[in-house]
């Protein structure tokens, strides 16, 4: 009998060596896997570059550049022989993100892009939202009554609308105090 129980001992024992020598190489190979994968395919983080107002293809060398791809948001736009210009980026410039990712950038046609908006007959709210979507925001605001439009909507613009470019970006507006 003490024969048999210093087998089963022995047995007992041997197993448990073994399931410890298992789990113990298990998690050796998951660490080792582990180091080989930080080490093959960690990514760098880059600073995300501002391609705003630059011409699309500009923008798509200075991204392919930093380790981004591009993706325009409005592709339904392009036309053979047309020029576009970068409006909004997403990230924003400055942005850390990882290699290889990709860089959403809005465009709008050159020409289109730059030429000032009609701005009469709206309120400043319309007209902000408008002017930032063509890169311009509205600069002094002045003040009259006018004999057919109501309080708030814009009565004239300078630069007028169709311009194709301010000195400073700004668009200055004369705004209806009510009628008289």
């Amino acid at each position: 009998m003490a024969k048999t129980e210093v087998r089963l001992t022995d047995i007992f024992i041997r197993i448990l060596s073994i399931i410890i020598f298992g789990i113990g190489a298990v998690l050796l190979g998951g660490y080792g896997a582990f180091l080989t994968y930080q080490t093959i395919f960690a990514v760098p983080v880059v600073k995300v570059p501002s391609v705003v107002d630059m011409e699309l293809d500009a923008a798509r060398q200075v991204l392919y550049k930093t380790g981004f791809k591009m993706l325009t948001i409005d592709d339904s736009i392009f036309q053979q022989g047309e020029q576009y210009i970068v409006i909004a980026q997403k990230p924003p410039a400055g942005t850390g993100l990882k290699k290889n990712r990709t860089v959403e950038v809005e465009i709008r046609t050159a020409g289109v892009y730059r030429q000032i908006p009609e701005l009469v007959g709206k309120t400043i709210a319309e007209a902000e939202a408008l002017l930032l979507e063509y890169g311009y925001q509205i600069g002094e605001i002045a003040y009259t009554l006018h004999q057919k439009l109501p309080e708030g909507r814009i009565i004239a613009q300078t630069p007028v609308a169709g311009e194709n470019k301010t000195i400073d970006g700004k668009i200055n507006i004369l705004v209806s105090k009510g009628l008289y």
